[in-house]
């Protein structure tokens, strides 16, 4: 965090953004918490208890709209996952629907997908759960296709199904690609979020942060911005630790010692 502000500040002064435009970490410092900002930093009429509470509320509004998009992208994309090893021929019917979807971009997608299920809650999970949907099926196929072959071996002489060989070997060979999906996938599913928010009004931070725009509030933009930057770095880290936590625990190499 410290180098990005440091890189912030002096990308600003090397490419001679207008002080008018950009904004430096300290201005947005001041436009969250000073009563007395440099000028142009917020508007006049707004003050910095007035400023906090619409930042930090669209903030919380865009966590669960990006906590429901991602809880249902990496639910989807498990059980996509699970059809593809248990079926072929589900592999083979879904997967170039997959890929056309994912060749599409999602700035074009997202406005039909908002007529679809509307400008709403799901609407903007959909969304959401579609940015974390493809990278995660993707990690999570390959995990469960990387499960040691002779342990299935082992299941399968013993008189096991394909269902025991996936919930004795393959989900737990495939937890390390699992938990790094989600990791990848949380800032995905805040970056779909305000996709969303963008286009369907002023709820959530890409809804705020199109209104900052439209009144020329850039210190409320760059607001949302580092917010938005924060936030995704400190979830990253936490599901870092998470991770780090259950791999120790339950991972392929759980109790394995190295001389």
């Amino acid at each position: 965090m410290v180098v990005l502000g440091v890189l912030w500040t002096v990308l600003l002064r090397l490419f001679g953004v207008s002080s008018f435009v950009g904004k430096s970490p300290l201005d947005v410092w001041q436009y969250l918490f000073s009563d007395a900002p440099a000028r142009g930093v917020r508007p006049a009429s707004l003050s910095a208890a007035a400023a906090r509470a619409a930042s930090f509320g669209a903030l919380g509004t865009t966590l669960v709209n990006a906590a429901i998009g991602f809880a249902s992208g990496m639910v989807l994309a498990t059980v996509i996952a699970i059809g593809f090893v248990l079926w072929k021929p589900f592999e083979l019917a879904f997967m170039p629907i997959a890929m056309l979807l994912r060749s599409v971009p999602l700035v074009a997608m997202a406005p039909l997908l908002l007529l679809v299920f509307g400008q709403g809650k799901l609407g903007v999970a959909v969304i959401a759960g579609i940015v974390v949907l493809f990278p995660a099926l993707v990690n999570i196929v390959l995990g469960l296709a990387s499960a040691p072959q002779a342990a299935l071996d082992v299941v399968r002489v013993n008189g096991g199904s394909p269902f025991s060989a996936l919930l004795r070997v393959r989900i737990p060979a495939a937890l390390p690609q699992f938990l790094a999906s989600a990791r990848i996938s949380i800032p995905g599913a805040i970056v779909g979020s305000m996709l969303a928010e963008w286009l369907v009004g002023f709820e959530g931070m890409g809804g705020v942060l199109s209104g900052y725009k439209g009144q020329g509030n850039y210190g409320g933009v760059w607001t949302i911005v580092a917010l938005s930057v924060l936030v995704s770095i400190v979830l990253y880290e936490l599901m870092t630790i998470v991770e780090t936590a259950l791999l120790a625990r339950w991972g392929p190499e759980a109790g394995v010692t190295r001389e």
